[in-house]
């Protein structure tokens, strides 16, 4: 009876280590279901790491080029921050010599209406002179008509003669006869031009 107990409790004993076996068998099933789950969600966490290594390369890259773009630029900044000094320190002399031209252009207008003046003086003066001329040539045409007509010239008197009666006809102011023929007398420049 012990014995047959004994088988009994082994075949229970056994039993029971089958279904602990079992049991450890679908346990350790789910765990290697587990574990692959794991390593497939390892090698797609690596897969997405290496993806990140990749971006991160590519934006390391643009970040270089992007450094570069702004110190490209900011040369090219500092550049026409030079050429606008320039240009502003240029239209400061132009305008200063516009100023300046200006100035000039109104002391040159000055000067021209004083100069119109002057020459419009002259051109009087020498107007009146040219007319007193005429008048000396006519003058002197008419009595030179006269003396080949065989009319005597007017002499002036000499000096303490007695006073004659002047002849008539008009007659220049200190004009001596002379010879027909004779070289002309020189004409005093400062006089001519002394003539009103």
């Amino acid at each position: 009876m012990i014995e047959a107990l004994t088988g009994v409790l082994a075949i229970f004993a056994l039993g029971f280590t089958l279904m602990s076996l079992n049991r450890a068998r679908e346990r350790i099933a789910s765990l290697e279901g587990d574990l692959d789950v794991v390593e497939n969600h390892n090698r797609s966490l690596i897969d997405h790491r290496d993806a990140l290594k990749t971006s991160l390369d590519e934006v390391n890259v643009s970040l270089a080029t992007a450094k570069k773009s702004i110190e490209t630029l900011e040369g090219e900044k500092q550049e026409i921050e030079k050429q606008r000094t320039a240009l502003v320190e240029s239209a400061a002399k132009l305008e200063k010599a516009r100023a300046d031209l200006e100035a000039d252009l109104a002391k040159m207008r000055a000067d021209h209406g004083v100069l119109q003046g002057k020459v419009v003086d002259f051109q009087g003066h020498w107007s009146r002179q040219l007319a007193t001329l005429e008048a000396e040539i006519s003058t002197l045409m008419r009595q030179l008509g006269e003396f080949r007509a065989g009319t005597p010239l007017p002499i002036p008197d000499a000096p303490g003669a007695a006073h004659a009666s002047p002849l008539p006809g008009p007659r220049l102011a200190s004009a001596y006869p002379r010879a027909v023929g004779a070289e002309p007398m020189p004409v005093d420049p400062i006089a001519a031009r002394r003539v009103p």
